[in-house]
């Protein structure tokens, strides 16, 4: 019997693969099984899902969500046990620096998710993840006090200019083309505390699943954090085990290798 309890689960590239952009049945069988067994298995992301309708996660029932990177947790039945928003300065910050620098976010409030503007960058971003566009907004039609994270469409250069602009904030990354800014005071390891505190667990009762820049601080926190094959070089240094590429079964491995499944 594992000695393990729970498991969290990133979703892009981690639950889902890289080429086909779906979860592979191997995975949908492991979680299933490890259900019944009696694990508790999340979803920990950054996406918004609450924003959005996530078709193929329909096809899962998970026991609870770490979103917009733990920003937002949630159970199966609505019931928010965490909900953390931005400082409106940051978030007037961040729409200070696009103007500078001539960039385009996506801002996530709870339950809608929308664009300060449309450029290249912003669709390459969208035909990378195989996804369409939310709505554009004017700058006055933002709600600084409810945005629960930021996605500016940004490479990796310019990482260190937000980040020195924005002290109160982390900058996340998990793909060449955005980067997620989230508060200090968040990230997926404390919406996972949050979850844990809630069924009366640990952290070293769990597995964290990941594969990017987003995921280092649930994979250091985690009892085991795992990266999937394929993982960022800062998501593989932060974990404790190297998994297979996702389309290798990466799911069931994991869940095999740690003694969730027989």
């Amino acid at each position: 019997m594992s000695r393990y309890r729970a498991v969290f689960c990133d979703i892009d590239f981690t639950l889902t693969s890289p080429i086909t952009r779906t979860i592979p049945e191997s995975a949908k069988t492991a979680i299933s099984k490890a259900r019944e067994n009696g694990i508790l298995v999340f979803v920990a992301t950054g996406r918004n899902l609450t924003a959005f309708d996530v078709k193929f996660l329909k096809e899962l029932t998970f026991d609870g969500y770490v979103t917009v990177n733990g920003q937002l947790c949630y159970l199966p039945d609505g019931q928010i046990l965490r909900k953390g928003t931005f400082e409106v300065e940051d978030v007037q910050a961040v729409m200070e620096l696009e103007k500078k620098h001539g960039f385009h976010c996506s801002f996530n409030e709870q339950f809608v998710t929308y664009l300060s503007g449309i450029n290249a960058g912003v669709e390459a971003f969208f035909s990378f993840v195989n996804g369409s566009p939310p709505p554009v907004r004017l700058s006055s039609e933002i709600k600084p006090n409810e945005i629960l994270s930021i996605v500016p469409f940004v490479r990796e250069e310019m990482d260190l200019v937000l980040s020195q602009a924005l002290p109160g904030c982390q900058i996340l990354r998990w793909n060449p083309l955005s980067c997620d800014i989230a508060p200090r005071s968040g990230g997926k390891h404390v919406g996972i505390q949050v979850m844990l505190d809630y069924f009366g667990l640990q952290m070293r009762d769990c597995i964290a699943i990941g594969d990017g820049g987003n995921d280092v601080t649930m994979l250091r926190s985690a009892g085991m954090g795992v990266a999937v094959g394929g993982a960022l070089e800062a998501a593989k240094a932060a974990a404790d085990y190297i998994a297979p590429p996702v389309d290798e079964d990466a799911i069931e491995h994991i869940f095999r290798k740690f003694e969730l499944i027989a």
